[in-house]
Formats: C-alpha cells, sequence, structure tokens
C-alpha cells in the first residue's frame, strides 16, 4: 500500500513520540522506531558524503539493524526490506501507538 508518506517521515515521526515502538521484526531480531531513526541519521552523514540519497541510509539502516537479513538468500534480501518499509509506511497506528507492541 502506497500512502504518499515516506519511510523517513513515518520512523521520524513515531521515533520523537514513542522510540521503544518496534519498526519492525526479522527472524528473532527486532528493531525500534527510535534505534532504526538513530542509524538512519547516523548512516545519512555516510552517504551524503558519498553523493547518496536518503534511501541508501534507509536500506543499510535496516541491514545494519536486523542483522538477520544477511543470511537471507542474495536475491531475496531487497525484497525483504521493502517489505519492512512498506509495513513501516503503513503504519497507520499513530493515534493508537499506546496499544502497539513496545519494548522496554
Amino acid at each position: 500500500m502506497d500512502t504518499g508518506v515516506s519511510a523517513v517521515a513515518v520512523i521520524e515521526k513515531v521515533a520523537a513520540t514513542r522510540p521503544a515502538r518496534v519498526a519492525a521484526e526479522f527472524g528473532d531480531d527486532f528493531v525500534t522506531y527510535g534505534r532504526l531513526n538513530s542509524t538512519i541519521q547516523a548512516y545519512r552523514v555516510v552517504m551524503d558524503a558519498h553523493g547518496m540519497g536518503e534511501q541508501a541510509a534507509v536500506f543499510a539502516a535496516v541491514l545494519g539493524t536486523l542483522p538477520g537479513l544477511a543470511d537471507e538468500t542474495p536475491g531475496r534480501v531487497t525484497d525483504r526490506v521493502a517489505d519492512i518499509l512498506r509495513a513501516i509506511t503503513g503504519d497507520t497506528e499513530w493515534a493508537h501507538i499506546e496499544e502497539s507492541r513496545q519494548v522496554g
């Protein structure tokens, strides 16, 4: 589902209000919005320095925070990351965020 909202916009919004909310899971790994947001920001510095866009930082942050993805078949990694980002952009539970899964 394309909501027209970028994954970064959703991640930043949720991280600002509920950083412990789980953004994505893969196997036994999970990442919160807060951690994913801070990881994206760290990667953005590197990507910007090398002329790469925001999407490269998002992709790298998802891979970096969900290490189990590295065990996927190479052709499937991109599909898995795309699925995760689609789920994040479809995360419309902002109004009911207190009811969502959180850690800590």
